[in-house]
């Protein structure tokens, strides 16, 4: 039996798997932010901490595991003592600080250089401009932390008492060399940052060790049970969708989108990650990358509209009020056309400024076209996504999606904007999946991860494109990419 963690900002879930791809027991647990005053995004590490004991805890019911596979968010920072006890509350990536760092460390390396270093390009998400910002503001603390790691090796710590990192988490510091494999000494001595507060890069599926006894009887677990370094969380999720071979793509639906493509370094070259803000992070598979694409809304826009526009039915859940909406809408496209930047833009445009837009409203417009157009506009969104992939050289012949926020309607809308054949897997919770797999393979129970991929996941439903209804929104597509320019200036104002 392997467990998975996948260890978000707004809760963790794990799942035990057996080496046949059952299930056996999954839990999850919420938490929040701490801090969001003044721009801050701040997640406190030791709530998060509780929250992983929670779930192995309640696992430990299941069987008995053989492993414990550790994959999360990217680029949150977390200053810690010896003791891998937190100095100061987590700086997540989306939170304010270190935006004028990120900005001068750009200038000083160069765009080119950095992107052909690390393969991100430069936003104030990443790692190394919180990292900047806390040795200058808040010395103390950066001096007193032993390590400063992401939440990755922050838990693998814990659990093993080794502070190591898998590859494609640490190239979400952008101070990784992904063609070096290693933290860039470059970079490290223009930002000024010690290589000695970083912990150590390896593959992803290497097992850091073995959980310390203390915690394995805190939490009723085998004090063999080994600890792996598992991956980025848009990894973790892409080889739970069944995704591990070049060409092959996951789609994760959720509060916001992503696009996770397999390919080759060669594949995308600097100047492609900069014009379509596509990064490129080390895959699980030696020698093989993965892109990271995604937009800001997408399943957060019905929950939006679900809570505001039927109040007066006062829905006893989202589900229920959702399946209500579904039922209603007409079969064609509608006559809208909805920019989904309800939470600025990411993928093409990274524009934090832009603003959500409904265009085509007339007296005729009725409340489930509105509710089908925000479906609509962010798979279009997607397509200008999948096209940047394209035109980047990258050749997408199987897309899988997966998510909470899926519903047969919407992929067979996704289906039909996108114009490709769309695959769903039977297990839902993708990203504890992914890590049961790699737990496998590091187990010695597959020799590599493409068999076991092969081997655990079970394909679910299967959507095919309408010829009609696509050459419909290949039309509207043509006008939905003049939204953004034609009005950018106009949210910039607002």
């Amino acid at each position: 039996m392997y467990i998975g963690l996948d260890i978000g900002t707004s809760g963790t879930k794990a799942a035990i798997v057996d080496a046949e791809g059952v299930v056996a027991g999954s839990f999850q647990v919420s938490y929040g932010f701490s801090d969001t005053a003044d721009g801050r995004r701040e997640l406190d590490a030791e709530e998060v901490w509780n929250g992983v004991k929670s779930c192995l805890k309640a696992l430990g019911s299941f069987g008995e595991a053989e492993t414990i596979t550790v994959s999360t968010l990217g680029e949150a920072v977390i200053p810690i003592n010896r003791n891998g006890e937190p100095l100061a509350p987590s700086i997540t990536g989306t939170d304010r600080r270190g935006i004028e760092e990120t900005a001068a460390f750009e200038k000083a390396v160069g765009l080119t250089r950095l992107i052909d270093i690390t393969g991100q390009n430069p936003t104030p998400i990443y790692s190394a401009g919180k990292l900047i910002w806390l040795k200058r503001e808040m010395p103390e603390i950066y001096e007193k932390a032993w390590k400063i790691p992401l939440f990755q090796d922050f838990v693998i710590f814990r659990l093993c008492g080794r502070a190591v990192i898998d590859y494609s988490s640490a190239s979400r510091t952008e101070l990784f060399d992904i063609g070096r494999l290693d933290w860039s000494k470059e970079l490290l001595s223009e930002t000024g940052l010690d290589r000695e507060k970083l912990s150590d890069p390896v593959p992803a599926g290497s097992v850091a060790g073995e959980i310390l006894p203390e915690i394995a009887k805190e939490l009723g677990l085998r004090s063999s049970v080994k600890i792996v370094a598992g991956t980025h969380d848009h990894i973790c999720n892409a080889l739970g969708s069944g995704v591990c071979e070049v060409g092959s793509c996951a789609n994760t639906v959720g509060t916001t989108e992503g696009l996770t493509a397999v390919l080759r370094r060669e594949q995308l070259s600097s100047e492609y990650v900069n014009r379509y803000q596509i990064s490129c992070e080390p895959f699980v598979r030696p020698g093989l990358f993965n892109t990271v694409a995604w937009e800001n809304t997408s399943g957060v826009l019905l929950r939006w509209f679900a809570e505001e526009f039927v109040k007066e039915e006062k829905p006893e859940n989202l589900i229920a009020t959702f399946g209500k909406l579904n039922g209603r809408m007409k079969e064609a496209p509608t006559d809208l056309l909805v920019l989904p930047h309800f939470s600025g833009a990411a993928t093409p445009y990274s524009d934090g400024k832009s603003k959500g837009a409904v265009l085509g409203l007339t007296l005729d417009t009725e409340r489930e076209d509105i509710y089908k157009a925000l479906m609509e506009g962010a798979n279009m969104e997607l397509a200008l996504i999948l096209e940047g992939l394209t035109k980047a050289g990258l050749t997408v012949n199987r897309l899988v999606s997966t998510g909470g926020a899926l519903s047969p309607q919407l992929l067979q809308i996704k289906a039909d904007v996108l114009d490709i054949e769309i695959d769903t897997v039977k297990n839902k919770q993708t990203g504890a999946f992914g890590g049961a797999i790699l737990g496998a393979v590091a187990a010695g129970a597959y020799k590599d991860v493409c068999e076991a991929v092969s081997a655990m996941v079970t394909l679910g439903d299967h959507y095919e494109p309408d010829p009609k209804r696509s050459r419909i929104y290949r039309e509207r597509l043509t006008l939905y990419r003049q939204i953004y320019p034609a009005i950018a200036k106009i949210s910039h104002g607002l």
